[in-house]
Protein backbone atom coordinates (compact mmCIF):
# COMPACT_ATOMS: atom_id res chain seq x y z
CA UNK A 1 0.00 0.00 0.00
CA UNK A 2 1.12 3.58 -0.59
CA UNK A 3 0.82 6.70 1.49
CA UNK A 4 0.70 9.96 -0.44
CA UNK A 5 3.43 12.48 0.28
CA UNK A 6 2.83 16.17 0.99
CA UNK A 7 0.94 18.11 -1.66
CA UNK A 8 -0.32 15.37 -3.95
CA UNK A 9 -0.76 12.51 -1.81
CA UNK A 10 20.79 -9.99 -22.01
CA UNK A 11 20.45 -9.08 -25.33
CA UNK A 12 17.87 -10.56 -27.74
CA UNK A 13 18.63 -13.93 -29.19
CA UNK A 14 18.14 -12.65 -32.71
CA UNK A 15 19.20 -9.05 -32.29
CA UNK A 16 19.11 -8.02 -35.92
CA UNK A 17 20.25 -4.46 -35.14
CA UNK A 18 17.58 -1.80 -35.71
CA UNK A 19 15.67 -3.62 -38.45
CA UNK A 20 13.24 -1.37 -40.28
CA UNK A 21 10.61 -1.16 -42.91
CA UNK A 22 10.18 1.32 -45.72
CA UNK A 23 6.90 2.98 -46.60
CA UNK A 24 6.27 0.88 -49.70
CA UNK A 25 2.88 1.47 -51.24
CA UNK A 26 0.47 -1.49 -51.33
CA UNK A 27 0.31 -3.44 -54.56
CA UNK A 28 -2.87 -4.76 -56.14
CA UNK A 29 -3.84 -8.18 -54.79
CA UNK A 30 -1.01 -8.16 -52.25
CA UNK A 31 -0.62 -11.42 -50.36
CA UNK A 32 0.75 -12.54 -47.02
CA UNK A 33 3.16 -15.49 -47.07
CA UNK A 34 4.69 -17.11 -44.01
CA UNK A 35 7.39 -19.44 -42.74
CA UNK A 36 6.64 -20.60 -39.19
CA UNK A 37 9.18 -22.64 -37.25
CA UNK A 38 9.39 -23.95 -33.71
CA UNK A 39 11.53 -26.29 -31.63
CA UNK A 40 10.45 -27.68 -28.29
CA UNK A 41 12.05 -31.16 -28.26
CA UNK A 42 15.78 -30.43 -28.17
CA UNK A 43 17.40 -33.71 -27.06
CA UNK A 44 20.38 -31.56 -26.18
CA UNK A 45 22.80 -31.76 -23.23
CA UNK A 46 22.59 -27.97 -22.93
CA UNK A 47 18.98 -26.99 -23.63
CA UNK A 48 16.00 -28.60 -21.88
CA UNK A 49 12.79 -29.36 -23.70
CA UNK A 50 9.97 -26.79 -23.65
CA UNK A 51 6.18 -27.05 -23.63
CA UNK A 52 5.00 -23.71 -25.00
CA UNK A 53 6.44 -23.59 -28.56
CA UNK A 54 4.24 -26.44 -29.80
CA UNK A 55 1.13 -24.51 -28.73
CA UNK A 56 2.56 -21.19 -29.97
CA UNK A 57 3.24 -22.60 -33.42
CA UNK A 58 -0.32 -23.91 -33.78
CA UNK A 59 -1.73 -20.59 -32.60
CA UNK A 60 0.48 -18.56 -34.95
CA UNK A 61 -0.62 -20.61 -37.95
CA UNK A 62 -4.23 -19.78 -37.06
CA UNK A 63 -3.36 -16.10 -36.60
CA UNK A 64 -1.43 -15.74 -39.86
CA UNK A 65 -4.06 -17.55 -41.92
CA UNK A 66 -6.66 -15.25 -40.39
CA UNK A 67 -4.62 -12.32 -41.73
CA UNK A 68 -5.20 -13.61 -45.26
CA UNK A 69 -2.16 -15.89 -45.68
CA UNK A 70 -2.62 -18.93 -47.90
CA UNK A 71 1.07 -19.61 -48.64
CA UNK A 72 2.16 -20.95 -45.22
CA UNK A 73 5.06 -23.31 -44.48
CA UNK A 74 5.33 -24.82 -40.97
CA UNK A 75 8.49 -26.56 -39.70
CA UNK A 76 8.63 -28.42 -36.38
CA UNK A 77 11.48 -29.78 -34.24
CA UNK A 78 13.85 -31.88 -36.41
CA UNK A 79 12.41 -30.28 -39.55
CA UNK A 80 14.01 -27.00 -38.45
CA UNK A 81 17.59 -26.99 -39.77
CA UNK A 82 19.90 -24.34 -41.20
CA UNK A 83 19.42 -25.60 -44.74
CA UNK A 84 15.68 -26.03 -44.27
CA UNK A 85 15.15 -22.44 -43.09
CA UNK A 86 17.42 -20.96 -45.75
CA UNK A 87 15.76 -22.96 -48.53
CA UNK A 88 12.25 -22.01 -47.38
CA UNK A 89 13.12 -18.29 -47.19
CA UNK A 90 14.68 -18.42 -50.66
CA UNK A 91 11.55 -20.06 -52.04
CA UNK A 92 9.32 -17.46 -50.38
CA UNK A 93 11.36 -14.69 -51.96
CA UNK A 94 10.98 -16.23 -55.42
CA UNK A 95 7.18 -16.50 -54.99
CA UNK A 96 6.71 -12.98 -53.60
CA UNK A 97 5.74 -9.89 -55.57
CA UNK A 98 5.89 -6.17 -54.76
CA UNK A 99 3.71 -5.18 -51.81
CA UNK A 100 3.43 -8.71 -50.37
CA UNK A 101 4.17 -9.48 -46.73
CA UNK A 102 6.61 -12.26 -45.83
CA UNK A 103 6.31 -13.35 -42.18
CA UNK A 104 9.04 -15.39 -40.53
CA UNK A 105 8.21 -16.61 -37.02
CA UNK A 106 10.39 -18.67 -34.67
CA UNK A 107 9.65 -19.99 -31.18
CA UNK A 108 12.10 -21.89 -28.99
CA UNK A 109 15.36 -21.39 -27.06
CA UNK A 110 17.97 -18.73 -27.76
CA UNK A 111 21.49 -18.05 -26.55
CA UNK A 112 24.71 -16.06 -27.00
CA UNK A 113 28.19 -17.16 -28.00
CA UNK A 114 31.53 -15.40 -28.08
CA UNK A 115 32.13 -13.75 -31.45
CA UNK A 116 35.16 -15.03 -33.33
CA UNK A 117 35.98 -11.46 -34.39
CA UNK A 118 35.53 -8.90 -31.61
CA UNK A 119 35.46 -5.11 -31.71
CA UNK A 120 33.10 -4.78 -34.68
CA UNK A 121 29.78 -2.94 -34.86
CA UNK A 122 28.08 -6.26 -34.03
CA UNK A 123 29.65 -6.37 -30.57
CA UNK A 124 31.61 -9.19 -28.96
CA UNK A 125 28.84 -11.80 -28.95
CA UNK A 126 26.81 -13.67 -31.55
CA UNK A 127 23.14 -14.30 -30.87
CA UNK A 128 21.98 -17.68 -32.13
CA UNK A 129 19.11 -20.14 -31.92
CA UNK A 130 20.04 -23.70 -31.00
CA UNK A 131 18.02 -26.31 -32.88
CA UNK A 132 17.03 -29.87 -32.02
CA UNK A 133 20.09 -31.96 -31.24
CA UNK A 134 22.45 -29.05 -30.66
CA UNK A 135 25.55 -30.26 -28.78
CA UNK A 136 28.06 -27.55 -27.77
CA UNK A 137 30.89 -30.09 -27.66
CA UNK A 138 30.14 -31.77 -31.00
CA UNK A 139 28.63 -28.98 -33.03
CA UNK A 140 26.83 -29.53 -36.31
CA UNK A 141 26.29 -26.28 -38.28
CA UNK A 142 22.88 -27.60 -39.31
CA UNK A 143 21.83 -27.44 -35.65
CA UNK A 144 22.20 -23.71 -34.99
CA UNK A 145 21.54 -20.42 -36.81
CA UNK A 146 23.24 -17.10 -36.00
CA UNK A 147 21.65 -13.66 -36.27
CA UNK A 148 24.05 -12.79 -39.11
CA UNK A 149 22.68 -15.73 -41.10
CA UNK A 150 19.13 -14.44 -40.88
CA UNK A 151 20.24 -11.00 -41.96
CA UNK A 152 22.14 -12.39 -44.95
CA UNK A 153 19.25 -14.56 -46.10
CA UNK A 154 16.69 -11.76 -45.77
CA UNK A 155 18.94 -9.37 -47.70
CA UNK A 156 19.72 -11.83 -50.50
CA UNK A 157 16.44 -13.69 -50.93
CA UNK A 158 13.56 -11.30 -50.13
CA UNK A 159 13.05 -8.49 -52.70
CA UNK A 160 13.38 -4.97 -51.37
CA UNK A 161 9.81 -4.16 -52.43
CA UNK A 162 8.38 -6.98 -50.28
CA UNK A 163 7.57 -6.27 -46.62
CA UNK A 164 9.15 -8.56 -44.00
CA UNK A 165 7.84 -9.21 -40.50
CA UNK A 166 10.25 -11.27 -38.41
CA UNK A 167 9.10 -12.46 -34.98
CA UNK A 168 11.29 -14.34 -32.48
CA UNK A 169 9.68 -15.44 -29.22
CA UNK A 170 12.95 -16.34 -27.56
CA UNK A 171 15.72 -14.71 -25.58
CA UNK A 172 18.69 -15.59 -23.44
CA UNK A 173 19.29 -13.73 -20.16
CA UNK A 174 17.96 -11.51 -17.37
CA UNK A 175 16.95 -11.52 -13.71
CA UNK A 176 14.93 -9.44 -11.31
CA UNK A 177 15.71 -8.40 -7.74
CA UNK A 178 12.53 -9.62 -6.04
CA UNK A 179 11.78 -12.21 -3.42
CA UNK A 180 9.62 -15.01 -4.78
CA UNK A 181 8.21 -18.30 -3.60
CA UNK A 182 10.06 -20.86 -5.76
CA UNK A 183 7.30 -23.40 -5.28
CA UNK A 184 4.77 -20.98 -6.75
CA UNK A 185 6.93 -19.76 -9.64
CA UNK A 186 5.06 -20.78 -12.79
CA UNK A 187 7.24 -19.25 -15.51
CA UNK A 188 9.78 -21.14 -17.63
CA UNK A 189 12.64 -19.29 -19.30
CA UNK A 190 13.31 -20.11 -22.93
CA UNK A 191 16.98 -20.61 -22.28
CA UNK A 192 19.38 -22.62 -20.17
CA UNK A 193 22.98 -21.49 -20.05
CA UNK A 194 25.69 -24.03 -19.31
CA UNK A 195 28.04 -21.20 -18.39
CA UNK A 196 28.94 -17.70 -19.43
CA UNK A 197 28.53 -16.81 -23.08
CA UNK A 198 32.29 -16.46 -23.42
CA UNK A 199 32.62 -20.20 -22.72
CA UNK A 200 30.74 -21.12 -25.89
CA UNK A 201 32.37 -20.80 -29.29
CA UNK A 202 30.48 -21.75 -32.43
CA UNK A 203 32.15 -23.70 -35.21
CA UNK A 204 32.37 -22.18 -38.75
CA UNK A 205 29.16 -22.40 -40.74
CA UNK A 206 28.62 -22.40 -44.50
CA UNK A 207 27.90 -19.33 -46.56
CA UNK A 208 24.65 -18.79 -48.52
CA UNK A 209 23.59 -21.68 -50.74
CA UNK A 210 21.68 -19.60 -53.30
CA UNK A 211 22.44 -16.63 -55.48
CA UNK A 212 20.71 -13.30 -54.78
CA UNK A 213 17.16 -13.30 -56.17
CA UNK A 214 17.66 -10.08 -58.17
CA UNK A 215 20.41 -8.05 -59.75
CA UNK A 216 19.59 -5.13 -57.44
CA UNK A 217 20.86 -7.00 -54.42
CA UNK A 218 23.57 -9.01 -56.15
CA UNK A 219 26.47 -6.75 -55.18
CA UNK A 220 25.25 -6.30 -51.62
CA UNK A 221 24.56 -10.01 -51.36
CA UNK A 222 28.07 -10.87 -52.46
CA UNK A 223 29.50 -8.57 -49.79
CA UNK A 224 27.23 -10.06 -47.16
CA UNK A 225 28.15 -13.58 -48.18
CA UNK A 226 31.85 -12.83 -47.98
CA UNK A 227 31.76 -10.92 -44.73
CA UNK A 228 28.98 -12.63 -42.79
CA UNK A 229 27.84 -15.95 -44.11
CA UNK A 230 31.16 -17.72 -43.59
CA UNK A 231 30.40 -18.06 -39.90
CA UNK A 232 33.29 -17.83 -37.49
CA UNK A 233 35.49 -16.29 -40.15
CA UNK A 234 38.24 -18.84 -39.74
CA UNK A 235 41.20 -18.39 -42.05
CA UNK A 236 39.79 -15.75 -44.37
CA UNK A 237 40.81 -12.80 -42.21
CA UNK A 238 37.62 -10.95 -43.23
CA UNK A 239 36.07 -8.74 -40.55
CA UNK A 240 32.27 -8.69 -40.53
CA UNK A 241 31.04 -5.61 -42.33
CA UNK A 242 28.67 -3.08 -40.82
CA UNK A 243 25.28 -4.25 -41.99
CA UNK A 244 22.87 -1.45 -42.91
CA UNK A 245 19.30 -1.74 -41.70
CA UNK A 246 17.04 -3.65 -44.05
CA UNK A 247 14.61 -1.01 -45.22
CA UNK A 248 11.76 -3.49 -45.71
CA UNK A 249 11.81 -5.24 -42.32
CA UNK A 250 9.91 -5.01 -39.04
CA UNK A 251 11.44 -7.09 -36.25
CA UNK A 252 9.69 -8.19 -33.05
CA UNK A 253 11.87 -9.82 -30.40
CA UNK A 254 10.56 -11.58 -27.34
CA UNK A 255 12.21 -9.34 -24.74
CA UNK A 256 14.57 -6.46 -24.10
CA UNK A 257 18.34 -6.97 -24.09
CA UNK A 258 18.58 -7.78 -20.37
CA UNK A 259 15.46 -9.93 -20.07
CA UNK A 260 14.28 -13.51 -20.47
CA UNK A 261 11.42 -14.53 -22.73
CA UNK A 262 9.00 -16.56 -20.62
CA UNK A 263 6.43 -19.25 -21.22
CA UNK A 264 3.77 -20.03 -18.63
CA UNK A 265 0.23 -21.39 -18.18
CA UNK A 266 -2.20 -18.78 -19.47
CA UNK A 267 -4.64 -16.91 -17.20
CA UNK A 268 -7.41 -19.05 -18.71
CA UNK A 269 -8.69 -22.20 -17.01
CA UNK A 270 -7.31 -25.31 -18.68
CA UNK A 271 -5.19 -23.45 -21.25
CA UNK A 272 -1.82 -24.98 -22.19
CA UNK A 273 1.56 -23.26 -21.64
CA UNK A 274 2.30 -20.45 -24.08
CA UNK A 275 4.95 -17.85 -24.72
CA UNK A 276 3.93 -14.55 -23.16
CA UNK A 277 4.77 -12.54 -26.27
CA UNK A 278 3.12 -14.89 -28.77
CA UNK A 279 -0.07 -15.11 -26.74
CA UNK A 280 -0.18 -11.32 -26.46
CA UNK A 281 0.38 -11.00 -30.22
CA UNK A 282 -2.50 -13.39 -30.83
CA UNK A 283 -4.80 -11.43 -28.51
CA UNK A 284 -3.82 -8.11 -30.10
CA UNK A 285 -4.61 -9.24 -33.64
CA UNK A 286 -7.52 -11.61 -33.05
CA UNK A 287 -9.67 -10.16 -30.25
CA UNK A 288 -11.67 -6.94 -30.03
CA UNK A 289 -10.55 -3.80 -28.26
CA UNK A 290 -12.53 -1.45 -26.00
CA UNK A 291 -14.71 -0.22 -28.89
CA UNK A 292 -16.01 -3.76 -29.45
CA UNK A 293 -15.32 -3.57 -33.19
CA UNK A 294 -11.64 -3.28 -34.05
CA UNK A 295 -8.68 -5.45 -33.02
CA UNK A 296 -7.26 -4.93 -29.53
CA UNK A 297 -3.92 -3.78 -30.96
CA UNK A 298 -5.66 -1.25 -33.25
CA UNK A 299 -5.19 1.51 -30.70
CA UNK A 300 -6.70 4.29 -32.82
CA UNK A 301 -9.65 2.10 -33.93
CA UNK A 302 -9.16 2.84 -37.65
CA UNK A 303 -9.42 -0.77 -38.81
CA UNK A 304 -5.67 -1.36 -39.31
CA UNK A 305 -2.91 -2.55 -36.95
CA UNK A 306 0.42 -0.82 -37.60
CA UNK A 307 3.96 -1.61 -36.37
CA UNK A 308 3.81 1.35 -33.99
CA UNK A 309 0.49 0.22 -32.52
CA UNK A 310 1.68 -3.37 -32.16
CA UNK A 311 4.85 -2.17 -30.45
CA UNK A 312 2.84 -0.22 -27.88
CA UNK A 313 0.23 -2.92 -27.34
CA UNK A 314 2.75 -5.74 -26.88
CA UNK A 315 4.86 -3.69 -24.47
CA UNK A 316 2.05 -3.06 -22.01
CA UNK A 317 0.37 -6.44 -22.37
CA UNK A 318 3.50 -8.56 -21.88
CA UNK A 319 4.68 -6.47 -18.91
CA UNK A 320 1.33 -7.04 -17.25
CA UNK A 321 1.37 -10.79 -17.92
CA UNK A 322 4.91 -11.40 -16.70
CA UNK A 323 4.95 -9.25 -13.56
CA UNK A 324 7.24 -6.69 -15.23
CA UNK A 325 9.85 -9.35 -16.08
CA UNK A 326 9.59 -9.05 -19.84
CA UNK A 327 8.88 -6.43 -22.49
CA UNK A 328 9.11 -7.19 -26.24
CA UNK A 329 11.33 -5.17 -28.53
CA UNK A 330 9.97 -3.98 -31.87
CA UNK A 331 12.18 -2.15 -34.37
CA UNK A 332 11.36 -0.26 -37.56
CA UNK A 333 12.08 3.15 -39.01
CA UNK A 334 9.83 6.02 -37.95
CA UNK A 335 8.40 6.48 -41.46
CA UNK A 336 6.93 2.96 -41.35
CA UNK A 337 5.13 3.20 -38.03
CA UNK A 338 1.75 3.81 -39.66
CA UNK A 339 2.02 1.20 -42.42
CA UNK A 340 -0.85 -1.35 -42.12
CA UNK A 341 0.41 -4.84 -41.37
CA UNK A 342 -0.51 -7.75 -43.64
CA UNK A 343 -2.51 -7.84 -46.85
CA UNK A 344 -5.89 -8.36 -45.19
CA UNK A 345 -7.42 -7.36 -41.85
CA UNK A 346 -9.79 -10.02 -40.44
CA UNK A 347 -12.78 -9.12 -38.29
CA UNK A 348 -11.64 -9.62 -34.68
CA UNK A 349 -13.51 -12.00 -32.43
CA UNK A 350 -14.78 -11.34 -28.91
CA UNK A 351 -12.27 -12.07 -26.17
CA UNK A 352 -12.80 -15.50 -24.56
CA UNK A 353 -14.81 -15.39 -21.34
CA UNK A 354 -12.65 -15.09 -18.25
CA UNK A 355 -12.55 -18.12 -15.99
CA UNK A 356 -12.38 -18.02 -12.22
CA UNK A 357 -8.76 -18.01 -11.00
CA UNK A 358 -7.54 -21.19 -9.35
CA UNK A 359 -6.48 -20.99 -5.69
CA UNK A 360 -4.36 -23.57 -3.87
CA UNK A 361 -4.49 -23.32 -0.08
CA UNK A 362 -1.53 -24.44 2.01
CA UNK A 363 -2.35 -25.95 5.42
CA UNK A 364 -6.05 -25.21 5.21
CA UNK A 365 -8.43 -26.20 7.96
CA UNK A 366 -10.92 -23.53 7.01
CA UNK A 367 -13.84 -23.78 4.59
CA UNK A 368 -13.11 -21.06 2.05
CA UNK A 369 -15.24 -22.05 -0.93
CA UNK A 370 -18.75 -20.65 -1.12
CA UNK A 371 -21.40 -20.18 -3.83
CA UNK A 372 -20.27 -16.63 -4.64
CA UNK A 373 -16.52 -16.78 -4.06
CA UNK A 374 -14.58 -15.30 -7.03
CA UNK A 375 -12.20 -18.26 -7.29
CA UNK A 376 -12.12 -22.02 -7.71
CA UNK A 377 -10.12 -24.34 -5.49
CA UNK A 378 -7.46 -26.52 -7.10
CA UNK A 379 -5.80 -29.54 -5.55
CA UNK A 380 -2.38 -29.18 -7.20
CA UNK A 381 -0.07 -26.26 -6.60
CA UNK A 382 1.16 -26.18 -10.20
CA UNK A 383 -2.41 -25.63 -11.42
CA UNK A 384 -2.94 -22.58 -9.24
CA UNK A 385 -3.11 -18.95 -10.29
CA UNK A 386 -2.74 -18.03 -6.60
CA UNK A 387 -1.28 -19.84 -3.60
CA UNK A 388 -2.65 -18.86 -0.19
CA UNK A 389 -0.29 -19.82 2.62
CA UNK A 390 -2.49 -19.60 5.70
CA UNK A 391 0.37 -20.20 8.13
CA UNK A 392 2.24 -17.18 6.73
CA UNK A 393 -0.95 -15.24 5.92
CA UNK A 394 0.53 -14.50 2.48
CA UNK A 395 -0.75 -14.84 -1.07
CA UNK A 396 1.58 -15.71 -3.96
CA UNK A 397 0.79 -15.47 -7.66
CA UNK A 398 1.77 -17.99 -10.33
CA UNK A 399 4.77 -15.75 -11.06
CA UNK A 400 6.05 -16.64 -7.57
CA UNK A 401 5.74 -13.06 -6.34
CA UNK A 402 4.28 -12.37 -2.92
CA UNK A 403 1.31 -10.19 -3.90
CA UNK A 404 -0.35 -9.68 -0.50
CA UNK A 405 0.44 -10.27 3.17
CA UNK A 406 -1.71 -10.29 6.28
CA UNK A 407 -4.38 -12.32 4.48
CA UNK A 408 -5.82 -14.56 7.18
CA UNK A 409 -9.51 -14.76 6.26
CA UNK A 410 -11.57 -15.62 3.16
CA UNK A 411 -12.79 -12.01 3.16
CA UNK A 412 -9.20 -10.82 2.89
CA UNK A 413 -8.53 -13.30 0.10
CA UNK A 414 -11.58 -12.01 -1.76
CA UNK A 415 -10.13 -8.51 -1.83
CA UNK A 416 -6.84 -9.79 -3.27
CA UNK A 417 -8.44 -12.02 -5.93
CA UNK A 418 -10.94 -9.38 -7.02
CA UNK A 419 -8.16 -6.84 -7.33
CA UNK A 420 -6.11 -9.12 -9.61
CA UNK A 421 -9.13 -10.01 -11.72
CA UNK A 422 -9.61 -6.28 -12.21
CA UNK A 423 -5.94 -5.83 -13.13
CA UNK A 424 -6.21 -8.62 -15.70
CA UNK A 425 -9.25 -6.89 -17.18
CA UNK A 426 -7.43 -3.57 -17.32
CA UNK A 427 -4.53 -5.32 -19.06
CA UNK A 428 -6.78 -6.04 -22.02
CA UNK A 429 -7.63 -2.32 -22.25
CA UNK A 430 -4.06 -0.97 -22.08
CA UNK A 431 -3.26 1.78 -24.59
CA UNK A 432 0.08 3.46 -23.89
CA UNK A 433 0.41 5.10 -27.29
CA UNK A 434 -0.14 8.54 -25.72
CA UNK A 435 0.21 8.02 -21.98
CA UNK A 436 2.83 6.17 -19.95
CA UNK A 437 3.25 5.94 -16.21
CA UNK A 438 6.72 5.21 -14.81
CA UNK A 439 7.71 4.11 -11.32
CA UNK A 440 11.03 5.05 -9.72
CA UNK A 441 13.66 5.44 -8.56
CA UNK A 442 14.42 1.72 -8.78
CA UNK A 443 14.54 -0.33 -11.96
CA UNK A 444 11.29 -1.67 -13.35
CA UNK A 445 10.00 -4.53 -11.20
CA UNK A 446 12.30 -4.22 -8.18
CA UNK A 447 11.00 -4.61 -4.62
CA UNK A 448 10.73 -1.49 -2.45
CA UNK A 449 11.27 -2.06 1.29
CA UNK A 450 9.19 -0.52 4.06
CA UNK A 451 9.24 3.28 4.32
CA UNK A 452 11.24 3.71 1.10
CA UNK A 453 10.28 6.55 -1.21
CA UNK A 454 8.59 5.91 -4.54
CA UNK A 455 8.12 8.40 -7.35
CA UNK A 456 5.33 8.22 -9.92
CA UNK A 457 5.54 10.11 -13.19
CA UNK A 458 2.90 10.45 -15.90
CA UNK A 459 3.89 11.50 -19.42
CA UNK A 460 1.35 12.47 -22.05
CA UNK A 461 2.12 12.73 -25.78
CA UNK A 462 -1.31 13.41 -27.25
CA UNK A 463 -1.82 16.06 -29.88
CA UNK A 464 -4.67 17.76 -28.00
CA UNK A 465 -5.39 18.41 -24.34
CA UNK A 466 -6.22 15.38 -22.19
CA UNK A 467 -7.59 14.92 -18.68
CA UNK A 468 -5.73 12.65 -16.27
CA UNK A 469 -7.17 10.48 -13.52
CA UNK A 470 -4.84 8.37 -11.36
CA UNK A 471 -5.63 5.90 -8.60
CA UNK A 472 -3.98 2.98 -6.83
CA UNK A 473 -5.21 -0.57 -6.41
CA UNK A 474 -3.44 -1.64 -3.23
CA UNK A 475 -2.28 -5.19 -2.55
CA UNK A 476 -5.39 -5.99 -0.50
CA UNK A 477 -7.78 -4.60 -3.14
CA UNK A 478 -8.25 -1.18 -1.57
CA UNK A 479 -8.92 1.68 -4.01
CA UNK A 480 -6.89 4.85 -3.31
CA UNK A 481 -7.42 8.10 -5.19
CA UNK A 482 -4.22 9.85 -6.19
CA UNK A 483 -5.12 12.50 -8.79
CA UNK A 484 -7.04 14.82 -8.95
CA UNK A 485 -7.00 14.89 -5.17
CA UNK A 486 -7.13 18.53 -4.07
CA UNK A 487 -8.55 21.76 -5.43
CA UNK A 488 -5.08 22.67 -6.63
CA UNK A 489 -5.22 19.74 -9.08
CA UNK A 490 -8.16 21.33 -10.91
CA UNK A 491 -9.72 19.17 -13.61
CA UNK A 492 -6.48 17.29 -14.29
CA UNK A 493 -5.86 18.87 -17.68
CA UNK A 494 -2.67 17.92 -19.51
CA UNK A 495 -1.50 19.94 -22.48
CA UNK A 496 0.05 18.19 -25.52
CA UNK A 497 3.44 16.78 -24.63
CA UNK A 498 2.98 17.57 -20.93
CA UNK A 499 3.55 15.66 -17.72
CA UNK A 500 2.21 15.86 -14.22
CA UNK A 501 4.42 16.88 -11.30
CA UNK A 502 6.13 13.85 -9.79
CA UNK A 503 4.09 12.09 -7.13
CA UNK A 504 6.12 11.35 -4.01
CA UNK A 505 5.01 8.39 -1.88
CA UNK A 506 6.43 6.06 0.72
CA UNK A 507 5.85 2.38 1.30
CA UNK A 508 3.72 1.30 4.27
CA UNK A 509 1.96 -1.94 5.25
CA UNK A 510 0.22 -4.01 4.03
CA UNK A 511 2.94 -5.12 1.64
CA UNK A 512 2.66 -6.95 -1.64
CA UNK A 513 1.88 -5.67 -5.12
CA UNK A 514 0.20 -2.33 -5.82
CA UNK A 515 -1.02 -1.18 -9.23
CA UNK A 516 -1.03 2.50 -10.20
CA UNK A 517 -3.71 3.10 -12.86
CA UNK A 518 -3.45 6.22 -15.05
CA UNK A 519 -6.26 7.18 -17.41
CA UNK A 520 -6.11 10.14 -19.82
CA UNK A 521 -9.32 11.00 -21.70
CA UNK A 522 -10.47 13.70 -24.15
CA UNK A 523 -12.90 15.05 -21.54
CA UNK A 524 -12.90 15.09 -17.72
CA UNK A 525 -14.46 11.78 -16.53
CA UNK A 526 -16.79 13.37 -14.00
CA UNK A 527 -18.84 10.24 -13.22
CA UNK A 528 -15.75 8.05 -12.81
CA UNK A 529 -14.13 10.53 -10.44
CA UNK A 530 -17.31 10.74 -8.37
CA UNK A 531 -17.35 6.95 -8.12
CA UNK A 532 -13.68 6.87 -7.10
CA UNK A 533 -14.39 9.41 -4.39
CA UNK A 534 -17.21 7.21 -3.11
CA UNK A 535 -15.19 3.98 -2.97
CA UNK A 536 -11.89 5.56 -1.85
CA UNK A 537 -10.35 3.45 0.92
CA UNK A 538 -12.60 0.44 0.28
CA UNK A 539 -11.89 -2.99 -1.21
CA UNK A 540 -14.02 -2.39 -4.28
CA UNK A 541 -11.55 -2.76 -7.15
CA UNK A 542 -14.04 -4.51 -9.51
CA UNK A 543 -16.20 -1.37 -9.60
CA UNK A 544 -13.68 0.49 -11.80
CA UNK A 545 -13.40 -1.95 -14.72
CA UNK A 546 -16.67 -1.44 -16.58
CA UNK A 547 -16.73 2.39 -16.53
CA UNK A 548 -13.09 2.56 -17.68
CA UNK A 549 -13.81 0.22 -20.58
CA UNK A 550 -16.80 2.36 -21.61
CA UNK A 551 -14.75 5.56 -21.44
CA UNK A 552 -11.88 4.12 -23.51
CA UNK A 553 -14.30 3.11 -26.26
CA UNK A 554 -14.51 6.83 -27.04
CA UNK A 555 -10.73 7.30 -27.18
CA UNK A 556 -7.98 8.03 -24.69
CA UNK A 557 -5.14 6.09 -23.12
CA UNK A 558 -4.56 3.77 -20.18
CA UNK A 559 -1.28 2.86 -18.48
CA UNK A 560 -0.75 0.64 -15.43
CA UNK A 561 2.40 0.51 -13.30
CA UNK A 562 3.21 -2.25 -10.81
CA UNK A 563 4.94 -1.65 -7.49
CA UNK A 564 6.37 -4.54 -5.45
CA UNK A 565 6.79 -3.83 -1.74
CA UNK A 566 8.01 -5.75 1.28
CA UNK A 567 9.20 -5.24 4.86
Amino acid sequence: MLRAGPGVLVRLVISLMAMAIAGIGPAAHAETRALLAGVWTFNSPMFPNLKGPENDLTAMETVIRAQGAHDVTVLRNNEVTRTGIETALHALGLRSKPGDWVVFYYTGHGDEAAAAVKGTADGDFDQYIPLAGFDPDRQDPERFIVDKDFYTWMARYIPADVHILMIADTCHSGTLNRSIDPASFGFVARTSLRGGSSQIALVPRPGPHFAPISAEVSAAGARLGAGVGAGAGVGAGVRPIDRPDLANMVYIGGAQDDQVAWEFPLPVNGAPPRGAMTWSLEQGLMTRGPDGKTAAADLDHDGHVTPAELQTYLGGRVRALTAQRQEPRTTFIAAAGDLPLFSEAPPPRPAPPASLPGVFVVASGTAIQGPDTPWRLVTRREEADFVWDLAKAKVFRRSGDMVAEGVSTPAGLRGVIEKWTTVDGLGALLNESKVRITIGPGANGVRYPSDSKISIDLHYSGGTAGYATIFNLASDGTVQRLYPLTDDDGDGQLLPGGKLPTFQNRVIAPYGTDHIVALVLPKPPVALRMMLRGIDGQRLAPRVLKPIGELLAGGGGLSVGEIYTGP
